[in-house]
């Protein structure tokens, strides 16, 4: 894990920290309500087998053994893909952002219920647009799938843009809410699509709200839908 960078503040929303763990407040939140990553919150009735049955889990499929979730945000699509057993490199490119992601973990870590997902991960404090091309570089990983290849290629690669308007609420979420304001709308987004077609070695998955067009314009090869979400996924082939 990258050592962690100096922490701006992000207009409305703050990183504070309350009893040890950092959040991001507004003015009037009090210390604790803040947005944090909290990984336990998963609601997983059936265990894995519910991972399984959700779309996200629908769109991953069988065979997927190592993924990059190039947008990790708050990281619970990168821990949701490590409870499938999924080797995961997450990388998130706002500092608050992924002062929360750190956070979350190391907790994770240090949890008998989640250490052993927790284990399956790598997070870095980067940009996908400039660390997918570095990919095939045996640099800085210490994921055994990773390291084991003769490049650094993923199976599978996660997109998960922030987009305009909400996904589908009558109101955002307060942690939707928190992600746009300090991340801002990822106005660049389409340009990595084409950038992880070229890496993954199956498929690349891109998280939409359900009435949203497709990233960069690209029809996808199927869709996964949900309620509120869809999983755009593409075909890969990167040697």
């Amino acid at each position: 894990m990258s050592a962690s960078p100096n922490l701006p503040q992000s207009g409305a929303w703050t990183l504070e920290t309350f009893q040890g763990q950092p959040e991001l407040r507004q003015a009037d939140d009090k210390p604790g309500t803040g947005v944090r990553a909290d990984w336990k919150s998963l609601r997983l009735p059936d265990g894995v087998n519910s991972l399984r049955n959700q779309p996200l889990g629908r769109a991953v499929g069988k065979n997927i053994r190592t993924a990059v979730d190039a947008t990790a945000g708050l990281g619970y699509d990168t821990f949701a893909l490590a409870l499938l057993g999924v080797e995961v490199l997450a990388w998130e490119r706002d500092a608050n952002v992924f002062a929360l992601l750190s956070d979350a973990l190391a907790r994770a870590k240090s949890d008998d219920k989640l250490s052993a997902a927790a284990a399956r991960i790598q997070i870095e404090y980067a940009n996908a647009h400039t660390r997918l091309p570095t990919l095939r570089a045996k640099v800085g990983f210490s994921l055994p799938l990773f390291t084991a290849r003769e490049f650094m290629l993923p199976d599978m690669i996660l997109l998960d843009p922030m987009f305009g308007g909400d996904r589908g609420a009558a109101k955002p979420s307060k942690e939707i809410q928190a992600l746009a304001a300090t991340v801002g709308a990822d106005a660049d987004a389409d340009a990595l699509l084409d950038m992880a077609i070229a890496v993954a070695t199956q498929r690349v998955i891109v998280k939409r709200s359900r009435l949203a067009p497709p990233l960069s314009g690209r029809a996808p090869d199927w869709t996964i839908q949900g309620k509120l979400l869809r999983f755009d996924v593409y075909r890969a082939g990167a040697l």
